[in-house]
């Protein structure tokens, strides 16, 4: 079950206070793309059956369209590589606001989930396989209630959802809660308007993958070959933190609680194109072991707690 967010304060002046300034007792994930299947086939009949493969895999009743960026996870077929870069998250050194007041980031948008049902017209919803294949994601997977957006994850469907419309540079930073149980990874990442992964770049700043949740990825993905760079944050994430990533033409930076966990200055590694929020769960086995395989561990059902979304302008 869902814990109770700490009281929060909308994003409605320059500055405001962390609602928790103490700390309190979640590859691009798409499927490979169908091109290369195409262009393999060569025959009429394998663009048909990829057609028909499409329809399968979504809900139906969604109306979402099948070629819609939001109606799959985000991945590609390459597993996620660990970070060689580690740290441990130190909770006296916890900044007492978030990343974006701190750096006097201008808000453009945001979602504070205070109503009773998801806002379509920021989000939609993923209908397909998860990353790896190994499940589906669910819209009915997805809630909000007591003014959080909750993923929820149940045997082998989970829940993601994609911001509607990106922004070439900018800062992005949830309030998130992730909660324990092996199987399934928690995920925010920036991902390509563009759907050119992985020449497009994937920008991950929240990516716990293992069961106890004592471990946080920043990962960034660049060039054709899939390329990744990053650092492990160790930390007890089955609290409430702030993550947050900047992305201006020269670095790509990372924040948890405030704190820079991670940064790169090398122009090849920086996206230039127009990048989106999405939010998911993913279902293991994936990987090398990245996220492990289902288990005694594993709870019958599973939440990703987001307490708000708010984005800002370069």
């Amino acid at each position: 079950m869902p814990q109770e967010a700490p009281d929060r304060k909308r994003p409605d002046t320059a500055a405001w206070e962390h609602p928790d300034p103490e700390p309190e007792p979640r590859s691009p994930r798409r499927w490979p793309h169908l091109v290369g299947a195409f262009l393999a086939g060569g025959t009429l009949v394998g663009l048909v059956a990829a057609a028909a493969n499409l329809d399968l895999l979504g809900d139906g009743n969604t109306g979402i369209p099948s070629t819609s960026p939001s109606s799959s996870a985000p991945g590609g077929v390459r597993g996620q590589e660990r970070p060689g870069e580690s740290g441990t998250l130190d909770p006296s050194q916890r900044i007492g606001t978030e990343a974006a007041v701190r750096g006097g980031w201008k808000l453009v948008d945001h979602d504070e989930f205070d109503g009773s049902a998801l806002d379509t017209s920021r989000w939609s919803p993923y209908t397909g396989e998860t990353t790896g294949g190994v499940g589906r994601h669910k819209a009915e997977n997805l809630s909000v209630r007591d003014g959080q957006l909750v993923l929820t994850s149940r045997g082998l469907t989970s829940a993601g959802l994609a911001w509607q419309g990106g922004q070439t540079y900018g800062r992005w930073e949830i309030r998130a809660k992730t909660n324990p149980g092996w199987g399934y990874g928690d995920v925010a990442l920036l991902w390509p308007d563009a759907e050119d992964w992985p020449e497009g770049g994937e920008v991950n700043f929240m990516e716990i993958p293992k069961g106890d949740r004592s471990e946080s990825h920043s990962i960034l993905h660049f060039g054709e070959d899939n390329s990744q760079v990053g650092h492990s944050t160790r930390g007890d994430f089955t609290q409430w933190h702030t993550y947050a990533t900047e992305w201006t033409p020269d670095h790509v930076a990372y924040f948890i609680d405030g704190q820079e966990v991670f940064r790169s200055t090398d122009p090849k590694t920086v996206p230039e194109r127009p990048m989106h929020l999405a939010i998911q769960q993913d279902i293991g086995p994936y990987g090398n072991d990245w996220i492990p395989a289902r288990d005694s561990r594993t709870p019958d059902e599973l939440d990703l707690q987001v307490d708000w979304v708010r984005i800002y302008a370069p």
